[in-house]
């Protein structure tokens, strides 16, 4: 069996190989996914191990220089998919997560650092620039392991059960709407008390609850999803 490789190419990989040993990244070699961290130091430009260099024009902070992000790039050889998280991104769905998920390529996740990187790698090896919302962080590992992970848990053989991801917020099951509020032990917590229909053992009325809830809660959280609901599922409403 061919083995699929999710890469993150980072001057921290230390990042990538704490998280590698928990949830979905531990479990995806149950999926024939291989989580490879790669130290972009490995490929410095000098003894010294640089990879960045201060930037034309001048300003403040050092950008990550093209030469060893494109060698790092290089072993990689099967259909593969290159991502860079960025403010400048669009923003990350679902629905992507669902299309990698499915397409079999190699994901290659460069985690910026510094200042930037040189936009001529931008322009010549990187195949999206990639959001997680209006804010900036620190370094790009952490935004890069949150694509990986929300792609890992929609390939079959990850999660210990499959359906789970079908009916998670923007699940398919749920016709990407929020998921429906959720309740457990025990039964009554501080005058609050579980809804009767969870007790009552009809499956029917349940799902019928499930759903209703899962609309309203969608419309009054994320008024955006809703209206897009509606448009697309007018018999539905």
């Amino acid at each position: 069996m061919t083995v699929r490789t999710f890469a993150f190419i980072t001057v921290h990989p230390a990042f990538i190989e704490a998280y590698a040993k928990f949830g979905v990244f531990r479990a995806a070699e149950r999926a024939s996914i291989a989580i490879q961290p790669i130290n972009l130091r490995q490929f410095a430009v000098d003894k010294h191990g640089s990879v960045d260099d201060a930037p034309f024009g001048g300003g403040d902070g050092m950008v990550l220089r093209p030469e060893p992000l494109v060698a790092a790039l290089e072993p990689f050889t099967r259909p593969r998919k290159v991502f860079v998280t960025s403010p400048s991104g669009r923003p990350w769905t679902q629905a992507d997560a669902a299309l990698h998920a499915a397409s079999g390529d190699d994901l290659i996740f460069i985690s910026g650092r510094f200042a930037g990187i040189d936009d001529r790698f931008l322009a010549l090896y990187v195949d999206e620039e990639i959001s997680l919302g209006d804010f900036v962080i620190s370094g790009g590992e952490l935004a890069c392991l949150t694509l990986a992970d929300s792609v890992l848990r929609l390939i079959p053989g990850v999660l210990g059960n499959q359906q789970s991801a079908k009916e998670d917020s923007f699940g398919t099951e749920l016709d990407s709407l929020l998921e429906y509020p959720l309740y457990t032990r025990p039964l009554e917590f501080e005058g609050l008390t579980v809804p009767d229909v969870l007790l009552s053992g009809d499956h029917k009325k349940i799902a019928e609850w499930r759903r209703a809830e899962a609309l309203k809660k969608t419309e009054r959280l994320r008024p955006d999803l809703f209206e897009i609901y509606k448009t697309k599922n007018p018999s539905k409403r």
